[in-house]
């Protein structure tokens, strides 16, 4: 064939049907476009698959605003055997709620303010804590036991104050920066107040039908 002098490629094209030409496939602005494009929803999908099967860590986690949220029965459930949750019954002007974080055995949160500086204090519940070296003193919060360690004023206002109470200790951290006034701290008293475990099992039973698992509420067996 090929040496035969015909056309024979030609022949057999003019025997195809008539067809409009195929363009070559190059770059344009169009394609370019939606390369992009897919590149991001392939980026996207990526993350928020990692995101899935991180640790939940604070995933979920609010202020623990005294009441019956979401928040206040995570608190619950991490530390199962302290009777008191602490929560915020209402923040000073000037202070705002930093982080929060909830793991096994532990849940805590930390506030913000606009003269102290940021997380000033930071308000841990833990099953238990060491008040070894620190002095009791008179107890705002029903039912606890108050405990303080030495303060410290230069070059900047600390504080470690815990309470103590059936299954539980909730620990106070003040960590003014320098030049904040101590008084500062005053306003935390009430801004803060612990909340009955039984509150939580209580409301848990008559929403869920199910029980709070830990103090006043045994699991099943």
């Amino acid at each position: 064939m090929r040496h035969d002098p015909r056309d024979l490629l030609g022949e057999f094209r003019a025997l195809a049907p008539p067809r409009q030409p195929i363009g070559v496939q190059r770059w344009g602005t169009r394609r370019v476009a939606l390369a992009i494009a897919v590149l991001v929803v392939l980026l996207l999908a990526v993350q928020i698959s990692v995101s899935a099967f991180k640790p939940a860590g604070n995933l979920g986690s609010y202020p623990p605003t005294c009441g019956t949220g979401h928040s206040m029965i995570l608190s619950a459930q991490a530390v199962p055997s302290a009777a008191k949750l602490p929560c915020i019954a209402a923040l000073p002007s000037g202070w705002t709620v930093g982080g929060t974080g909830v793991g096994n055995g532990h849940a805590q949160f930390w506030l913000d303010s606009d003269q102290a500086g940021p997380q000033a204090v930071t308000i841990t519940l833990t099953a238990a804590c060491d008040t070894s070296g620190a002095v009791r003193i008179p107890s705002d919060q029903p039912g606890a036991r108050r405990f303080e360690h030495p303060l410290v004023l230069a070059p900047s206002f600390r504080l470690t104050r815990m309470y103590t109470f059936a299954g539980g200790c909730v620990t106070y951290q003040f960590s003014f920066v320098e030049g904040a006034a101590r008084s500062l701290a005053i306003p935390i008293d009430t801004a803060i107040t612990f909340e009955p475990r039984s509150t939580l099992v209580s409301y848990v039973q008559r929403t869920e039908d199910l029980p709070l698992c830990g103090r006043g509420a045994p699991c099943p067996g």
